[in-house]
């Protein structure tokens, strides 16, 4: 299989050097593309859906981390990075490899070995832990939430949500009349979701405000919470967070 590739880092001489690297390999890997800051790199991998990224970690504005957050779908990745050494081993277990800059033509090479025996399972596996991985960063949801669908991953930006709700193991996520299922604690996504946005109105409920139409008193008098979206939602305010949202 021939590896269409693209390469990402912010330093011209890293990228050079890089290039210059993988020449040896070009039956197998095929650059495609080049990208020396985070946003050009989200355009260019989600117009081009290479099969591989050379994904350099340290980048200012998006780092490498907030590059895979904002694609459509999940790439096999081989990081590079100047990390120390106890902060590789997640980029290890996570990656096909990772390489320390600058970097050693020895090391790529085995790299580019490790690539060359992946199949299509341990393929996907990876990209499974690329995705989990990218779960753990702390304000991973403050953009868009990972869905699996099938063996693909789908991105669905937090502006579209509408709501979330807790359902036995899982979470429910509410978008443009879909719902969809997340692994993900309510009190999780509550410490990463822009506060501004999302707030909790109940134990199992999280609603976007940019989609309340209106709080209203019930028959009982507590609160429900009117939702502007296709299903003309009504969820229960519990006394708890009642007080929190300044109801009366």
């Amino acid at each position: 299989m021939i590896y269409k590739t693209i390469l990402v880092d912010d330093e011209p001489l890293a990228l050079t050097r890089l290039r210059r690297l993988l020449d040896p390999y070009a039956g197998r890997i095929d650059i495609v593309g080049t990208a020396d800051n985070g946003a050009d790199a989200v355009a260019l991998i989600n117009r081009i859906r290479p099969d591989l990224v050379f994904l350099d970690i340290q980048m200012p504005e998006l780092n490498g981390f907030d590059v895979l957050e904002r694609l459509d779908y999940t790439p096999l990745v081989i990081f590079s990075t100047a990390y120390d050494q106890y902060a590789l081993r997640a980029f290890e277990v996570n990656s096909i490899d990772y390489l320390l800059k600058p970097v050693d033509p020895v090391r790529l090479e085995k790299a580019i070995n490790k690539l060359m025996r992946l199949s299509d399972a341990a393929a996907g596996d990876l990209r499974d832990r690329i995705a989990r991985m990218l779960e753990s960063v702390p304000g991973a949801a403050s953009h868009r939430i990972q869905i699996r669908l099938g063996d693909k991953i789908k991105l669905i930006p937090v502006s579209e949500i509408t709501f979330f709700r807790a359902s036995d193991k899982y979470v429910e996520v509410h978008s443009q009349g879909r719902v969809h299922l997340i692994t993900k604690s309510l009190s999780q996504l509550e410490s990463e979701l822009p506060s501004d946005d999302f707030v909790r109105v109940h134990r199992s409920i999280i609603v976007n405000v940019n989609f309340v139409e209106e709080f209203a008193k019930d028959f009982g008098g507590g609160y429900v919470v009117r939702m502007n979206d296709p299903g003309r939602t009504t969820l229960p305010v519990s006394r708890r967070y009642k007080s929190r949202l300044n109801l009366r």
